[in-house]
């Protein structure tokens, strides 16, 4: 299966490292925190999607081969996801993962022409407390590989036994570790009641497995956004296999239609 790749120019002038795989109706991907085409927790999703899709990829600012342009805001990252949906075209949908899903949801909400959110255990944040950014960066300038475990062991709250099967850093996950900042930005005083008014088609899908507070957002998200499907099925914590995403996802968009197609459909 053939991939394309290149670099694009966001909003703000920052490059941003995207490929395109696949053929069928398009799917942008957003990454979880710190990873990147190259690095990350789900690297055969996309040719698992690009069988029946046409999948986008993309670096997140701060990560893989995209640049980093200060000082950070959200908005920075609505931007960067926007040019993606530009290059998909028309009635695109978003498929992100872990806090990568939250950052869809909160660019649906800021008015991107998002047309159907795919959404694997979107994390939800009520405190709105911005201490743990300011530790990070701390932990940052001592020591990037130190950072990284305080992370995964307080922030995310990633169980020993799981963290343990996790390859050791490479040079690239230490590059890309400054980028928690962007999640201890925006993640924290995200709830539920901010999605109350989304129009957007979203599938929301978990883990039988997966943390208690994840499926906890899974319900108040599901109970919140209008037009949200709820799947629970078995997996591991904080996920589940790419097949059963595959076909979660192909069962949704068989049966949704975006709000854009709907109104074209009634003119």
């Amino acid at each position: 299966m053939q991939t394309t790749s290149s670099m694009l120019r966001s909003a703000d002038g920052t490059s941003v490292g995207w490929s395109r795989t696949g053929d069928g109706p398009p799917i942008v991907m957003v990454s979880p925190v710190m990873a990147s085409r190259a690095r990350g927790p789900q690297l055969g999703l996309p040719a698992a999607l690009a069988e029946h899709y046409t999948v986008f990829t993309y670096d997140r600012r701060g990560t893989g081969e995209s640049g980093e342009t200060p000082p950070y805001a959200p908005e920075r990252e609505f931007e960067d996801l926007q040019a993606m949906l530009e290059l998909a075209g028309a009635d695109a949908s978003v498929y992100g993962f872990s806090s990568g899903a939250t950052l869809a949801l909160l660019a649906a909400a800021h008015g991107l022409g998002i047309a159907r959110l795919l959404l694997l255990e979107p994390p939800l944040v009520p405190d709105p407390d911005l201490e743990p950014r300011e530790e990070a960066r701390r932990r940052l300038d001592l020591d990037r590989a130190d950072a990284r475990r305080w992370f995964d062991e307080e922030i995310v709250g990633i169980p020993a036994e799981v963290r343990a099967q996790f390859p050791p850093l490479t040079d690239a996950d230490l590059a890309n570790a400054p980028a928690m900042l962007h999640e201890l930005t925006f993640l924290p005083g995200t709830t539920a009641t901010r999605f109350g008014t989304l129009a957007v088609p979203t599938l929301l899908m978990a883990s039988d497995h997966t943390a208690p507070d994840l499926l906890h957002a899974l319900d108040e998200l599901g109970a919140a956004i209008p037009r949200a499907v709820v799947r629970v099925l078995p997996g591991q914590w904080h996920g589940i296999a790419d097949d059963v995403i595959v076909g979660l996802i192909g069962d949704f968009l068989k049966g949704v239609t975006s709000p854009a197609t709907a109104q074209q459909e009634s003119q």
